[in-house]
């Protein structure tokens, strides 16, 4: 009896002792595979920590270029303004100045244009006749006329020092509405405009105008 009692005791403790030695292994591979974990992470945060730091010290560079370029287009900026203004001035200052040789040319051929038609009224040939054939309105044609003599007054005045009046006029371009006149052949370009219809053109001529021809 004392035998059959002892062996079932036997076979329960190796149990035990496997079932023991089991939880162990368990245990010791939890703890090796929290170790390597441990030394993944430990791995893991070095270079993290100096990425980390970099990444700051890369932000803050960038930051202070940014700044400087931003301050640096800024003086570029205030300094091309400052150009701006100084080439508008000679810009405008320029543009005077050919506005200004341009009324000088354009009045030395209109007192060509003047003579013209003062010798063309001296050969008997009336006022629309004479617009017509220089292809001008009347209107033009008596400006011309009036600059004529204008300036045939202040020739004789000995001492006027007054601009002539017709050079006020050749500031605007054209002649009393008239197209512009071309500095190297006036003649042929007035010659060359729409000449306008002789009725249309007789029919402009005011009282003063018509008195004018009559006396001539």
């Amino acid at each position: 009896m004392a035998e059959n009692t002892a062996r079932p005791r036997r076979r329960r403790s190796t149990a035990a002792l496997e079932r023991l030695e089991s939880a162990r292994r368990r245990r010791a591979e939890q703890l090796e595979r929290e170790r390597a974990n441990e030394r993944r992470i430990d791995e893991a945060l070095g270079p993290f920590a100096e990425a980390a730091a970099a990444v700051e010290g890369i932000e803050r560079k960038r930051d202070s270029r940014i700044t400087a370029l931003e301050q640096q287009l800024k003086r570029k900026l205030a300094e091309l303004d400052r150009q701006k203004e100084v080439k508008t001035g000679e810009h405008h200052r320029r543009c005077d100045e050919v506005r200004a040789d341009a009324a000088m040319e354009i009045a030395e051929w209109r007192e060509v244009m003047s003579a013209s038609v003062r010798q063309i009224r001296a050969a008997e040939v009336t006022l629309s006749a004479t617009a017509t054939l220089l292809g001008l309105p009347v209107k033009a044609v008596t400006a011309l006329l009036r600059d004529s003599a204008d300036d045939e007054a202040e020739a004789s005045a000995p001492t006027s020092t007054a601009p002539k009046a017709s050079a006020g006029r050749f500031s605007a371009p054209g002649v009393d509405g008239a197209p512009p006149v071309n500095d190297a052949a006036p003649d042929s370009e007035v010659i060359d405009q729409t000449v306008p219809d002789v009725g249309d053109a007789s029919a402009g001529v005011d009282e003063c105008t018509a008195h004018q021809e009559m006396s001539d």
